[in-house]
């Protein structure tokens, strides 16, 4: 049994972080969540724990926040979720949460981001949390969001946190096992390989969800539910596991250039190449007059196909006039966890040891301190 560690997390601010002294905390005046999404907004919270300069600053990030682990999980299961979404969904929300955060602390979390095989017609790139240097994990959505007090304040989440104090999900080695989730599978869950490094866990794979489709609501109860379980950002976003999209030629050509500094001459298709085994695309070839482009994995190709970020990568193409029609199936990268999945498993009255039994098969709890 050891203690319980301490976490040190980069905040994410819009521009120099604007920071007073709150009642038991720190005061965060403009605190980024959904950096580089569609749901992008600044935000004020308050944080405890103690905050440190990044000696040299990475990005938007300026400060870190040191906290203990259990703290930082209040705030990270009322973040990622709405405190009033069922407990045991988020008791299980906890244990993944913890779980995830220690491989952090740890350094085991994974690889560094790669871009392998870039050149002029080619690029493979994925975005993992072991990027950042200085801290163990950043305050959105590229690591766990993490929003302050005001949403560790809901008694549910706190005491989710408490009923599984210490609690984390480890393989069948005995090695803290990778908890990624996803807000909405679109009813399958992908495999590691299709949106990382060429390695798989036996326990993230490719299966069919029927929990994610909301089966047996009408539409007045599901939209009731989903209000229960998203947060207030997150329910602007609507239609996220059938959903369409238009894609301008223009828009890609100009995204292509600033980010790869290549240009194909007026984009003419869009093919997929390769697929991961739920159908998620994980090689793109974009067409144009003067060449092809091929781009993966599967958060390069939302980043290229929209500004503020596709919902996913499993769509079908269907050419449209001056660009291309998306219908897709979704939101995220679909591995491990479906948020909106747990959430009805536990509505139906599936204990949270069920949840994680569903998405981690193979798993099993352990408790790494009192």
């Amino acid at each position: 049994m050891t203690q319980e560690p301490e976490i040190r997390v980069g905040l994410i601010t819009d521009g120099k972080p604007q920071i007073t002294t709150a009642d038991g905390g720190h005061l965060i005046g403009n605190l980024l969540i959904g950096y580089g999404f569609h749901w992008q907004e600044s935000v004020s919270v308050v944080v405890g724990g103690e905050l440190e300069p990044l000696p040299t600053p990475q990005g938007k990030i300026h400060i870190i926040n040191r906290l203990p682990l259990e703290q930082y999980l209040e705030s990270v299961t009322g973040s990622e979720m709405n405190p009033s979404a069922p407990q045991e969904f988020m008791k299980a929300h906890a244990v993944i949460s913890r779980s995830w955060a220690l491989r952090k602390i740890k350094g085991n979390g994974g690889e560094l981001p790669s871009e392998s095989n870039k050149n002029f017609c080619e690029v493979t790139e994925w975005e993992e949390s072991d990027s950042h240097t200085g801290f163990d994990v950043c305050s959105d959505d590229h690591c766990q969001r993490y929003q302050g007090r005001h949403s560790a304040g809901v008694s549910v989440a706190a005491e989710a946190v408490r009923l599984t104090r210490g609690l984390i999900l480890v393989d069948s080695e005995g090695d803290t096992a990778d908890t990624r989730f996803s807000k909405c599978c679109g009813g399958m869950t992908e495999r590691f390989s299709a949106c990382w490094s060429e390695r798989d866990f036996g326990y993230l794979s490719c299966r069919p969800d029927p929990w994610c489709g909301l089966p047996d609501m009408e539409e007045r109860e599901r939209s009731g539910f989903l209000g229960t379980i998203l947060k207030d950002f997150d329910r602007k976003t609507v239609d996220f596991r059938e959903w369409t999209a238009f894609v301008g030629k223009e828009e890609i050509r100009t995204r292509m250039k600033q980010r790869y500094g290549v240009d194909i001459g007026d984009i003419t298709g869009l093919r997929p190449i390769d697929h991961g085994d739920s159908g998620r695309i994980t090689r793109l070839a974009v067409e144009g007059t003067e060449g092809t482009f091929t781009v993966g994995k599967t958060l390069a190709i939302r980043r290229l196909l929209a500004a503020d970020c596709l919902k996913s990568s499993w769509f079908e193409v269907h050419p449209a006039a001056d660009g291309f029609r998306l219908e897709g199936h979704g939101w995220g990268h679909g591995v491990g966890l479906c948020q909106i999945g747990a959430a009805y498993m536990a509505f139906k009255g599936k204990s949270f040891r069920e949840i994680l039994d569903f998405y981690y098969p193979g798993t099993r709890l352990m408790k790494l301190y009192e």
